[in-house]
């Protein structure tokens, strides 16, 4: 084991015995886990926007606990690359577009697959690369993958996804930042920002050049080359062309005022859907905190300000509301 590991506060493991003492289960039954890993997956499809199913593998409630204390006590005390801010408590889509302010044309890449792009070998490398001898390598890379790829549901998969590709984010960031270009990686989602957009198209061949050697499918039909005049929508989040702000954009903003009115005028608090359309717009309003606060504040005013004016009116009044 690499002194260097331990330094990190890796636990040291070199055997099955050690590592089901570590985590807590009997011998027998991580070698039982380990002969029938496939088996203590369920797989679920959730419904995509465009019709298609996205397909998640989920762990048994056993083998989510070991991938807990995997998470937990392996992968999380490592450090990846600054550019990458998926699946960070410290970061999220926020952060991944901040990087990016100031500038005005964009180049955003998507991969395909990204989960399943990434095989057992790397993360067996990982694990090696940690510092773990072959045998427990290959141990932890099975109980990690399902079907020799990384599984999304898995708890350890967001975690591993930036760890094994600290080397595609460091060449990435390497070749763009002699150009003076802003990368950064939210999953599989890659933009890239400058306030010269030749660079920015000379780069694009180079970057998908790089992305592909490190074993990347790139979905071509979202590749989108932004500029000012156009939306600009990055992981979600629409540039302002007036403030320089990203937030969720006037469309966004009208289609929850419009949810707010109905909640507040045009359904009973009794009712099924009311409760739904509560706690939807309750859920948007969490979300709105932490990535676009003017917008939050906004519409926390405008919901209030109903309530406020809806108490005020008569029973016959509150009737004509409800026909517009």
């Amino acid at each position: 084991m690499n002194i260097a590991t331990y330094s990190l506060g890796i636990p040291k493991i070199e055997s099955i015995e050690e590592l089901s003492h570590k985590i807590n289960l009997s011998e027998y039954t991580l070698h039982k886990i380990l002969k029938s890993i496939n088996q203590h997956y369920k797989i679920i499809k959730i419904p995509k926007k465009n019709g298609e199913f996205r397909e998640l593998s989920c762990p048994s409630f056993i083998l989510k606990g070991i991938q807990k204390w995997i998470l937990k006590n392996i992968l999380t005390p490592n450090s990846i690359d600054p550019s990458a801010t998926a699946f960070i408590k410290t970061k999220g889509i926020k952060n991944n577009v901040n990087r990016h302010q100031g500038n005005q044309f964009f180049l955003c890449l998507d991969i395909d697959d990204f989960f399943p792009s990434i095989q057992q070998n790397k993360v067996y490398n990982l694990f090696k690369s940690i510092g773990y001898n072959a045998h427990i390598s290959l141990v932890l890379s099975n109980l990690c993958t399902y079907r020799g790829v990384l599984p999304q549901g898995g708890v350890t998969s967001p975690a591993i996804s930036n760890l094994v590709n600290i080397k595609l984010d460091r060449r990435i960031s390497g070749y763009c930042s002699s150009r003076n270009i802003v990368y950064s990686r939210y999953a599989d989602d890659f933009t890239f920002s400058s306030n010269n957009p030749h660079k920015l198209t000379k780069s694009i061949t180079t970057i998908k050049s790089i992305i592909q050697d490190e074993g990347y499918k790139l979905n071509n039909k979202k590749t989108r080359f932004l500029k000012p005049g156009n939306k600009r929508k990055i992981t979600g989040l629409v540039l302002s062309d007036e403030t320089g702000e990203f937030g969720i954009g006037r469309k966004q903003k009208r289609i929850l005022r419009a949810k707010i009115h109905t909640l507040v005028f045009k359904l009973n608090e009794s009712d099924k859907s009311w409760k739904a359309l509560n706690e939807h717009i309750n859920g948007w309003l969490s979300y709105l905190k932490g990535i676009d606060f003017e917008a939050y504040s906004q519409l926390l005013a405008y919901k209030e300000n109903l309530k406020d004016k809806k108490a005020t009116l008569s029973a016959e009044q509150r009737k004509l509301f409800d026909l517009f």
